[in-house]
C-alpha cells in the first residue's frame, strides 16, 4: 500500500512541476507539497484514489512568435 501512496504523490508532484513551467531544483518542494496535498485531502490515512490519481495532465505550451514574425 505505501507503493501505491507513494506513486500517487509522485504522479502529484510531477504534475506540479509541470505546472510551474518545469523548474530546475525544486523537486523537493514539489514533492513535499504532493505529500502535504495527499495528507490533507485522506482522512485516517486512507488517499488511495486522491492526491492527483485523476487529474488531467496539462497541455504543452506553444511557443511564442515574439520575433516578429506573424503570419507573412
Amino acid at each position: 500500500m505505501e507503493n501505491d501512496e507513494e506513486e500517487l504523490i509522485r504522479r502529484r508532484a510531477y504534475a506540479i512541476w509541470e505546472l510551474e513551467g518545469r523548474p530546475d531544483g525544486q523537486d523537493l518542494r514539489h514533492w513535499e507539497q504532493a505529500s502535504q496535498e495527499s495528507r490533507s485531502s485522506a482522512p485516517n490515512g486512507d488517499n488511495l484514489g486522491r492526491a492527483g490519481a485523476r487529474q488531467t495532465p496539462p497541455q504543452p505550451r506553444r511557443k511564442s512568435t515574439r520575433n516578429g514574425a506573424r503570419g507573412q
